[in-house]
């Protein structure tokens, strides 16, 4: 007797349609393992620039936060003391041509003593307040520009909250400064919009249930995913490189402002002896002026490396502080 022929057609059916589970299970299973490994490859690309980056922003910090505190203890014991001796001397005179020549020193003008002037007066406000009172935000706008025109009205004892100007505005040094954009603060997006242009972490696509229609499709998403982690971590080496830069050249800015303030404080003290003996500059002898001159040239080298811009608007280091820089290490070698 002849065997059913429909039953063996449904039998057949059934195998075949077991064997393509199978065979769409164990794809599954392969798209989503290659999902998992391309995923954690992205996950440790992404986290690698991440961590470098926010070693570079650590040490970039310290370094601004260094500076900052250089600049306001220069002009509280150097600057403004500087000032106030100065201003006793009667009948001052640096326009005698045999005096630069002695002193090797370019022309200091009256001008340029007045700006010094104004400027201590207005940081003796500051300093008068404290270090503390400037805050994160003052002390790195400080460390940065130099000059109390960025800082906001400050009285004594009250914290300086805000900052004007460029200052206020720029992302790279509330960023690295943790100061404020006006008032606020930023974290990694803020300062990476401008180092690198990343504004966050890329969104991955991570997981998924076990089901062979979902499988193809989280493969290819983790295939995304690493391209995204890949071009993040290329914005963030960036960012990492220009954030060295700047470490690197406020630490240089430190290092030499220290060091001619360190050549600076005998000659103050020498000048303060001098005044306290006769202020009658016209009196002196010529080695007594050339002292007086090298005092006032110095300050005056001082003061203009510490306002010189070390970043720009778009948070790059300026030309500026490359030539202070320079004119800071050639002042050293002639003192």
């Amino acid at each position: 007797m002849p065997l059913p022929l429909i039953p063996i057609i449904l039998g057949g059916a059934s195998l075949a349609a077991a064997a393509l589970g199978i065979k769409k299970g164990v794809d599954a299973k392969s798209d989503f393992d290659s999902a998992k490994s391309w995923n954690k490859k992205a996950q440790s690309l992404y986290d690698e620039a991440s961590n470098e980056l926010k070693s570079a922003h650590d040490d970039a910090q310290e370094a601004i936060k260094l500076l900052g505190e250089s600049k306001f203890e220069i002009y509280e014991d150097s600057i403004i003391p500087f000032v106030e001796i100065f201003s006793k001397i009667k009948n001052i005179d640096f326009k005698d041509s045999r005096l630069l020549e002695a002193a090797n020193l370019p022309q200091i003008t009256n001008a340029e003593l007045n700006e010094i002037k104004q400027a201590a007066l207005e940081m003796k406000e500051v300093v008068g307040g404290g270090i503390a009172a400037l805050g994160s935000g003052g002390l790195a706008g400080l460390a940065a520009y130099g000059s109390v025109g960025l800082l906001g009205t400050a009285s004594t004892g009250t914290a300086i909250g805000t900052l004007s100007g460029v200052a206020a505005t720029n992302a790279t040094l509330a960023w690295l400064g943790g100061g404020s954009l006006a008032a606020g603060g930023l974290g990694m997006a803020g300062g990476t919009v401008v180092l690198g242009g990343i504004v966050a972490g890329p969104v991955l696509a991570v997981g998924g249930m076990m089901l062979a229609s979902k499988a193809e499709a989280a493969k290819h998403d983790a295939y995304a995913n690493y391209d995204k982690a890949q071009l993040a971590a290329e914005q963030m080496k960036t960012a990492t490189v220009a954030t060295n830069g700047i470490h690197k050249r406020f630490n240089e800015i430190n290092e030499v402002l220290n060091a001619l303030n360190d050549r600076f404080v005998p000659l103050l003290n020498s000048l303060e002896e001098l005044v306290a003996s006769n202020d009658n500059y016209s009196t002196y002898t010529e080695i007594d002026k050339k002292g007086v001159f090298i005092v006032a040239s110095t300050a005056k080298t001082i003061k203009s490396i510490m306002e010189a811009p070390l970043i720009d608007e778009s948070g790059a280091l300026t030309p500026d502080s490359h030539k202070a820089l320079e004119f800071a290490e050639e002042r050293l070698s002639s003192l």
